[in-house]
């Protein structure tokens, strides 16, 4: 079943797109992005994370921090309709 999530929640966002659920959407507003997520398992992966009991390559979290820093200071605005996805390769 096809699950959302939206987040403001930095490390979140770079646990779930390095677990390679697409990003969906994100916005600024001012300081504070929004990320949006969308795919099976985001929110038992979200309670994994907030439980401490998640776990992932830490070279490919790694790397999702810089691609999200990436999007979240370049001028990218990703909406829902754009259907951002990215090659997870583990």
């Amino acid at each position: 079943m096809q699950q959302t999530i939206e987040t403001t929640e930095f490390f979140l966002a770079a646990f779930l797109y390095s677990e390679g659920i697409t990003l969906s959407g994100h916005f600024r507003d001012g300081k504070r992005s929004t990320f949006s997520f969308s795919g099976e398992g985001v929110n038992d992966l979200a309670l994994s994370f907030y439980n401490e009991t998640a776990s992932t390559n830490v070279a490919t979290f790694a790397r999702s921090i810089r691609q999200l820093k990436s999007i979240m200071y370049g001028t990218t605005t990703i909406q829902p309709s754009n259907n951002y996805e990215r090659n997870n390769t583990r």
